[in-house]
């Protein structure tokens, strides 16, 4: 059976991505985390902490995979300006880290903060112009992969939803349990992406990697949405109360990392070449009322 390792399993789309890896592969997870595959005995998990330089490379080197997942990143966008040496070593470092070794096929996750959001939704050959720390990390992994002459597949995606064992929240899972405990929120309205269920992305990403597609993808949703047209559709889909939810600018907002504003990726690429069709964000919304 071919092997499968993926770093950042305890996450969001490692967990997703794991436990649909292992009905073709034997896979190997890593993660910092508690594990959170015990009961599904499905995966091999090992506890590591992949800041440690060397650390990937030693897993790697020994369990010698066909694929390599790399769903591990620091995404924390304002953390990234506090932290950058963190940052760097998470997002550029394991990458570099990988390429010191004799592997297979590497799937690394970007994002569209590679991009400045000034004339968004992107496709994959447009200029990247980074407006913070966390894109230009992406931005410069991307660049050392593809250089490397390794097989590689970057997938670009943005606002990743969905629920899995003990993960921190998400956009999504966060605006549901603010307005079902009756907060009021301010949402900015100058914000657009293409949302992705993690279940969704998951798949296509197994689908490309097993059509051993290489270069940049860009995988996401196919709704162009602001982060407030996101909350009032959440609020309406799940019953929850639309009056609670108020539209504010970005500047009003003041986060402490600069945004690209008009973000979003550009699907048709993927769409022309998966098999299954790039999903809406209510399919997604509709998985998480099926969790």
């Amino acid at each position: 059976m071919r092997k499968a390792l993926v770093t950042g399993a305890a996450g969001l789309l490692g967990q997703h991505i794991s436990v649909r890896l292992a009905a073709e592969f034997s896979v190997t997870v890593v993660d910092i985390a508690p594990n959170p595959f015990e009961d599904k005995q499905v995966v091999s998990y090992i506890n590591a902490d992949l800041s440690t330089p060397g650390r990937i490379k030693e897993i790697a080197a020994e369990l010698k995979p066909d694929l390599i997942f790399n769903c591990a990143a620091y995404t924390d966008v304002d953390g990234c300006e506090k932290n950058r040496d963190l940052a760097k070593r998470l997002n550029v470092g394991l990458v570099e880290d990988l390429l010191s070794i004799p592997t297979g096929k590497i799937i690394q996750y970007s994002t569209d903060y590679v991009f400045d959001g000034h004339n968004g939704p992107y496709a994959e050959d447009d200029p990247t112009s980074p407006v913070g720390y966390y894109g230009l990390t992406k931005l410069i992994s991307e660049e050392r992969l593809l250089a490397s002459g390794v097989n590689a597949l970057v997938i670009r995606s943005n606002v990743l939803f969905g629920t899995a064992v003990a993960v921190r929240p998400n956009f999504v899972t966060w605006l549901i349990d603010s307005l079902r405990a009756g907060k009021r929120l301010n949402i900015v309205t100058d914000q657009f992406n293409n949302p992705v269920h993690a279940g969704h992305l998951a798949d296509a990403s197994i689908e490309a990697a097993i059509m051993d597609l290489r270069g940049i993808w860009h995988i996401a949703g196919k709704d162009y949405l602001s982060r407030y047209d996101i909350a009032m559709i959440v609020a309406r889909f799940f019953g929850l109360d639309q009056s609670l939810i108020r539209p504010i600018t970005t500047a009003q907002l003041g986060q402490t990392a600069l945004r690209p504003l008009r973000g979003g990726l550009k699907v048709d690429k993927a769409a022309a070449k998966l098999q299954k069709p790039i999903p809406g964000f209510e399919d997604g919304l509709k998985l998480m009322a099926a969790y």
